[in-house]
């Protein structure tokens, strides 16, 4: 066991979630989406970043990432969350050549009355970002400079999102949570929680788990004096070292659609990419791929995005009635952690101003890790601040 590495504060504070917009949301390489979202040219889907509004946008063969934000007076390019349109502000029709310079301006001698300077864009454009993609996956990035992708991720997970293949169809839902985002991206790194709180959705389909849950069984504690725990006093893990595949068994038997798909991925395993920062990246054993996103909107609330993808198909088949009905069992497990994690968020909240002893198991060394470079990296404060 372990004295606890986080703070309350962490989860309920403004100046902690403004810490994490400057120094992670807009510096970090993020993942976006499926690309299979956005097939054929104008196909768009917009994702929230702190409030910030991003546009990711096929424009031709390019993918590209901007700012959905007209530099006339705000107005936007897109007025759905996904849908297909060209590059032209809906406010006043101001049109921006592949998404980045403003190239047209109907009605222009009504917006400058200087027939000299009425044909000069004067560096006016949209806010473009960097976009990477591998594999199905888009990522950008809201830094000027952004960071190498490598820097990010190991050459590891790289060839994973390689392997995965392209994406033939997905489907997209999303819903409001009210905790802190952190409490689900320490939650998807936490691999005894599931035998508690997914016994009945889990127990059936990872066999080698239950069977080591059942061999480690209660152990009876002997009331003792208060005594401190050893504190974890490594240092903070390297920003690659924050993401990382675990794969445990797993036997779910056979679908009828098992033959109509190329599963690239393990079969017999559940691959789960956790990416730093808010990203958990899964296969469920190959037969389809599910990115759950968690988007802060303020320091104790976060939109959960959750995307449902199917690999490459061997021969077509209407898939929607079964990301459906896929994305309403994934829907069903979230909402069993969401019962949970809004009352964890209750008691941070309420802890926060008062003293209590928090304590962390040895198995949660990726948790801690995660916790670390939050309080260190992220927020900048020493283990002796916990103290």
């Amino acid at each position: 066991m372990k004295q606890a590495v986080f703070k309350p504060e962490w989860y309920v504070s403004p100046e902690y979630a403004e810490y994490e917009r400057v120094r992670v949301f807009e510096k970090l390489w993020l993942a976006a989406g499926f690309s299979s979202a956005i097939r054929n040219n104008g196909d768009y889907f917009v994702l929230m970043i702190h409030g910030q509004r991003v546009l990711v946008h096929r424009l031709g063969d390019e993918i590209v990432a901007y700012v959905d934000a007209c530099p006339h007076r705000g107005g936007v390019i897109a007025t759905a969350e996904m849908g297909n349109t060209r590059p032209v502000c809906k406010y006043h029709g101001w049109a921006f050549r592949e998404g980045r310079d403003l190239t047209g301006v109907p009605m222009g001698a009504q917006f400058e009355n200087d027939a000299a300077l009425r044909d000069r864009s004067c560096g006016r454009r949209l806010k473009p970002l960097a976009v990477h993609c591998v594999g199905p996956l888009i990522f950008v990035n809201l830094d000027e400079r952004p960071l190498p992708f490598e820097e990010q991720f190991s050459p590891e997970l790289i060839a994973w999102f390689e392997r995965m293949g392209q994406t033939s169809t997905m489907i997209q839902l999303g819903f409001k949570c009210d905790y802190n985002w952190k409490l689900n991206a320490e939650n998807v790194r936490d691999t005894l929680h599931p035998f508690f709180v997914h016994a009945d959705s889990f127990s059936s389909v990872l066999p080698a788990a239950v069977e080591t849950f059942n061999q480690d069984r209660m152990v009876r504690l002997h009331p003792t004096a208060d005594e401190d725990y050893a504190r974890d006093e490594t240092p903070p893990p390297a920003l690659r070292e924050l993401s990382f595949v675990w794969m445990p068994e797993f036997d779910e038997g056979s679908y009828w659609y098992d033959g109509l798909l190329r599963r690239s991925l393990p079969q017999d395993r559940f691959v789960d990419m956790l990416l730093f920062p808010n990203t958990n990246l899964y296969s469920v054993g190959g037969r389809y791929y599910a990115m759950q996103q968690y988007l802060p909107t303020s320091a104790t609330t976060f939109d959960y995005r959750l995307s449902i993808a199917m690999p490459q198909m061997l021969r077509r088949f209407d898939a929607q009635p079964l990301l459906t009905s896929i994305a309403r069992s994934e829907r069903h497990v979230i909402d069993e952690d969401s019962i949970i994690l809004r009352r964890v968020q209750q008691n941070l909240a309420a802890m926060s101003q008062r003293r209590f002893r928090f304590t962390q198991g040895d198995y949660e060394t990726p948790i801690m890790q995660f916790m670390r470079y939050m309080g260190e990296v992220v927020y900048q404060e020493s283990q002796a601040d916990h103290r």
